[in-house]
This record gives C-alpha cells, structure tokens and sequence, in this order.
C-alpha cells in the first residue's frame, strides 16, 4: 500500500506544477524536470484527492519557483482541477522564452486547470520584461494569452507602467 500512496502523491506534484506552468510561456523541457517542495507540514487526503502543504512553501522545477505560505491542490479522477497559493504575498517567477523573468504575486493565486486560467488576487502585481501592471485582480488566460486586469464594474483601478526598449536595453 506505501507504494500505492507514494505514486499518488507523486502525480499529485506533477500534475500540480506541470497545470501551473502551462500558466506562462516555458522551456519545453519543464515538464520533465524534476519538482522540489519544501514545506513544513504536508498532508494528502487520497479519497478526496486534495494535498495541502503549510509554513514557508518553496516549489521549484527547473526555471519555475513558487512561494507562499500554503498550496493546496484538487484533482478528481486523477486530474488536476485546481491550486490555490496564498501569501503574504504569495510570489511566481517563471523564465521565459524570451530570456526575460515574468514575476507575479498577490496575496492569494488560482490555477483553474479547467478554464486555463491563472487568477492573482489582493494586491497583484504581474512584471514581465521591464513593464509592471498592478491591480486587484489580474487574469491570465493561458489558452489564449490574454491578460485582463481590474473590473469594469467596479470604481478599482488598474496601474501600467510600459518602459520603452530603448531603456530597458540601458
């Protein structure tokens, strides 16, 4: 039965971080890099199919990492239908295939494995190659590479700073 446990958990990771970096724009060999957690508490309910893991939480896998004070992930018939990460803040950095970082944080991310969307809530700030958008809320569609920040039905604001090549190259 330790067997059993031990491969369930493992695909639990894997499905985890292989669903939240398809998030952003990656190497093709991520997937096939080997994930590290480390965390101070973990715990895997097999019949629910729900891991959590609490206290500094530190996830890696190759030019992945993701910080947050607790992860936990949902999966239903072995597939991953969600990661919450909160924090304060909770951080993403992803290499991407330009060479440049894209940072995320807020205080709390979801993955929705079933829509393909990354949610950053509560003070999120999304940075990638020098520019900076700030909101309550951004989304990001990772079918298609759509990001959509604020609610137009609300009086909350949306912060773009664009910086020009010509000084991101100074």
């Amino acid at each position: 039965m330790l067997v059993n446990k031990h491969s369930l958990i493992t695909f639990t990771l894997c499905c985890l971080f292989t669903g939240a970096a398809n998030a952003v724009k990656k190497p093709e060999d991520l997937t096939k890099a080997p994930i590290n957690i480390y965390a101070d508490y973990m715990k895997y309910e097999l019949q629910s199919g729900v891991s959590t893991y609490q206290g500094d939480v530190r996830v890696t896998q190759s030019t992945m990492e993701l910080t947050g004070d607790k992860v936990i992930a949902v999966q239903k018939d072995k597939v991953l239908k969600n990661i919450k990460v909160t924090g304060s803040p909770a951080t993403y950095r992803q290499l991407a295939e330009d060479g440049n970082y894209i940072n995320a944080q807020s205080m709390q991310m979801e993955y929705q494995a079933d829509k393909n969307r990354l949610v950053l809530s509560n003070k999120a700030r999304l940075e990638q190659a020098g520019s900076v958008m700030e909101s309550d809320q951004i989304i990001y569609d990772t079918v298609n590479e759509v990001v959509i920040a604020g609610d137009d039905k609300t009086n909350k604001r949306v912060n773009i700073t664009i910086t020009p090549e010509d000084i991101k190259k100074q």
